[in-house]
């Protein structure tokens, strides 16, 4: 009878083992995922500033060229060579005036940076 105590005590170690194991793998898994999601967070948010950038060097450097600046995103298209990617993101550009900066934003389409 000892014996099978003994033998008994030895499986569900090897059970709570495998339990523990099978733990750490899903814990392992679920800190992966959110750090997957953090970078990629961060990758949509450089994505919006480079593209914002983009645009503002090209507004600037139109305002240098011409003594102006640029009354709308599509003057800064067809002669500085920008391009906009509309299937990621809304750009906002307001033109105050020749000579004030205009007003320039970006926003990412609803999951389209993700998805």
């Amino acid at each position: 009878m000892l014996h099978k105590r003994v033998f008994k005590s030895k499986r569900t170690g090897g059970a709570l083992k495998l339990l523990c194991f099978i733990v750490i793998i899903v814990v392992a898994i679920i800190l992966v995922w959110f750090a997957v999601g953090t970078l990629q967070e961060s990758n949509d948010e450089q994505q919006l500033k480079i593209a914002e950038s983009a645009i503002a060097r090209a507004t600037i450097q139109c305002y240098a060229l011409e003594g102006r600046y640029p009354p709308s995103l599509d003057y800064l298209t067809k002669n500085y060579g920008v391009t906009l990617n509309t299937k990621h993101f809304v750009y906002y550009y307001q033109s105050i005036g020749e000579n004030l900066m205009p007003d320039i934003q970006v926003f990412p389409l609803e999951g389209a940076l993700r998805g």
